[in-house]
């Protein structure tokens, strides 16, 4: 009987610590400090933890408290407010449709589309276009959970934007149907065009931008930009400071400029469109690029 008891409390012990390692396992406490927008406007700040369920909870005076992400609106990791352009890019299609379910922006500008699959101790991993991707938790500036909800709460700057901006600052022009304005003070625009490795898109660009504040007209650049700018911290320094570019994802990026000849692209997933610039906040003007698979 002796020998029974004992084994009995081993098992009991065993099992008691696999459970604690699996509960363990399930809870990720990023030590990130955030705040929940709730759907309702409301804001609650503290230690974001994931227990691996339903539920974004904070560390908040020592409790930790669970907030139902049906709840949440957006994820604020410490970069404020958005603007218009990043809350334009907000998904609007089918929410049962993973990609269009959330939407991380990184610190960069970066703009990535896709259902939040699990948040580890330093990165949050998305189930995008092209499959599972893992992003470091420093370099997340914001994340949409209820992308309809954020556009309510955000309404009044999405309001306030202008309601026709100008394409190009230098002639007025509006994009045509199906194009897609590449503005220069933004890092990276979302094409809204999915690919796959192997694809050709052929990219039809006009108009100008300038890399510097209170351009004049000779300072404007088209869209192979300038061979003789400073080329330190440029997305792409093989390419001329200024010209368009793009990339797939997270991807290296590649040269697009003037050329109109097939580009076969590097990857799957989610095509982006910039200004090869290793600063974009004080640049002004826009391309207009019309893509052709």
């Amino acid at each position: 009987m002796r020998r029974v008891f004992h084994s009995a409390l081993l098992a009991a012990t065993v099992a008691a610590a696999v459970t604690a390692v699996s509960a363990a396992q399930q809870t990720s406490n990023t030590n990130k400090q955030v705040t929940l927008v709730m759907n309702g406007g409301e804001r609650h700040t503290g230690t974001l933890v994931y227990h691996n369920d339903a539920n974004l909870n904070l560390i908040e005076n020592g409790q930790d408290k669970p907030y139902s992400m049906n709840d949440v609106a957006m994820v604020d990791f410490g970069a404020g407010d958005p603007g218009a352009a990043e809350l334009n890019q907000l998904p609007t299609g089918d929410p049962s449709n993973d990609v269009n379910r959330h939407m991380l922006v990184l610190r960069d500008g970066t703009v990535v589309h896709g259902r939040m699959y699990t948040i580890k101790e330093n990165a949050i991993t998305v189930n995008t276009a092209s499959g599972h991707q893992d992003f470091d938790l420093n370099n997340v500036s914001r994340w949409y959970v209820n992308p309809s909800a954020a556009r309510s709460v955000y309404a009044n700057i999405l309001n306030s934007a202008p309601a026709s901006q100008p394409a190009v600052g230098t002639t007025g022009q509006t994009a045509p149907g199906g194009a897609i304005q590449v503005n220069a003070n933004q890092a990276w625009t979302d094409s809204g065009i999915t690919v796959r490795r192997g694809d050709r898109l052929a990219f039809s660009t006009t108009g100008q931008v300038a890399i510097r504040q209170n351009a004049t007209a000779s300072d404007m650049l088209g869209p192979d930009g300038s061979p003789t700018e400073n080329k330190a911290g440029a997305p792409l320094p093989s390419f001329n400071v200024g010209g368009l570019i793009g990339r797939v994802g997270t991807g290296r990026p590649f040269a697009i400029g003037s050329n109109s000849q097939p580009i076969t692209m590097p990857a799957n997933g989610r095509l982006y469109l910039g200004v090869n610039d290793a600063g974009t906040s004080d640049n002004s003007g826009a391309f207009v690029v019309t893509i052709v698979r």
